[in-house]
């Protein structure tokens, strides 16, 4: 008995030896076929990516939305870099950033961001443009470090409230249960062999090109820590008691997503949570745009959540008559019903 617990504990530890070698060999390989393609700089002790394209004024600085990178912007980033300096990074253990190990709050994360672009001379006027959860993560910024800081874009931005204001959707903690699962045993290569994440890669909007990215970069050893991580330090920004504060007269262009509710049975939200989730968010979305006495705001028709990949054409249409706007100082409050 004692000689095949024995067996069997050396080939547990044999399979652990031979699985995180197959990790750190895929992940290799994985780095090698996907480089960074911007630059890594040290920022206080942690290698942040900084992706910079284009040349003009205002700089365009991109917050991505929860546990997304700086890919995110694939199909916007191009045409953008023609019209100005157009300069997306990764937060911590997304896409190439090294992993930071921990939960980050929102004035962490603006600080952060403040020093990478200390640190890779991105001087100047610029736009803070915020997706989703990175919209919390700029007005933080705003509110520390407002200098040279001439206009704010939201693309279907969260708000400080939401998490008190939007409906209660009761559903099991598979998810959290998987990804705590995922955390703990990412490392041993199993996850990778499993395809575990497979999943996760078909988000909406998502091309076909940009899938193998996906997938690698979820494979990391740290990602199913570092999106557990940024998860949790997000649900503690979104349920404020004070409203988000004024920006003034700052210019402000917000998008939002504009797609009719559906039911949604993987995640247990019926036909008629939905249409009331879309209800409050449409409510949050004003009030984000009546943040400033130069808010104008336009809605995605044909786009659910994630605009930037499913109706590109638009941000990108909005964004450059925007920087237009900002360069010539020709802005009017405006807040159409669509677009």
């Amino acid at each position: 008995m004692i000689r095949i617990v024995k067996f069997g504990l050396a080939a547990c530890v044999l399979l652990l030896i031979v699985g995180s070698i197959y990790q750190i060999v895929q992940s290799r390989s994985d780095n090698l076929a996907f480089p960074a393609p911007g630059k890594l700089y040290d920022v206080a002790g942690l290698m942040v990516h900084l992706d910079c394209r284009g040349d003009g004024s205002p700089t365009l600085v991109m917050e991505a939305g929860l546990t997304q990178g700086s890919k995110t912007w694939s199909k916007i980033r191009d045409a953008l870099s023609h019209k100005t300096q157009f300069c997306a990074y990764d937060r911590p253990g997304l896409d190439w950033s090294e992993p930071l190990g921990k939960t980050a709050s929102a004035e962490e994360i603006s600080q952060r961001l403040h020093q990478l672009l200390q640190v890779a001379k991105i001087d100047g006027p610029k736009i803070l443009v915020g997706m989703s959860a990175g919209g919390v993560y700029v007005r933080e910024y705003y509110q520390h470090f407002p200098e040279n800081i001439v206009g704010m874009a939201f693309i279907d931005s969260s708000h400080e409230q939401q998490g008190n204001r939007l409906p209660v959707i009761e559903s099991d903690n598979s998810l959290e249960m998987a990804f705590s699962f995922c955390k703990a045993f990412q490392w041993t290569g199993l996850i990778r062999a499993m395809g575990f994440l497979d999943p996760f890669i078909n988000i909406p909007g998502i091309s076909e090109s940009d899938k193998p990215l996906r997938q690698a970069k979820l494979n990391q050893s740290h990602s199913c820590a570092s999106i557990r991580f940024e998860s949790l330090s997000f649900s503690e920004e979104v349920r404020d008691v004070e409203e988000p504060k004024s920006l003034g007269d700052l210019p402000l262009l917000v998008l939002s997503q504009g797609k009719q509710p559906e039911a949604n049975e993987a995640n247990g939200m019926t036909f008629e949570q939905a249409l009331r989730m879309g209800e409050v968010w449409n409510e949050l979305q004003i009030e984000l745009t009546n943040l400033s006495t130069q808010g104008q705001r336009f809605v995605a028709k044909n786009s659910g959540h994630v605009i930037q990949r499913e109706q590109p054409e638009l941000i990108i249409e909005k964004l450059s008559e925007f920087i237009d706007q900002v360069r010539s100082n020709k802005l009017v409050s405006n807040t159409p019903d669509a677009s």
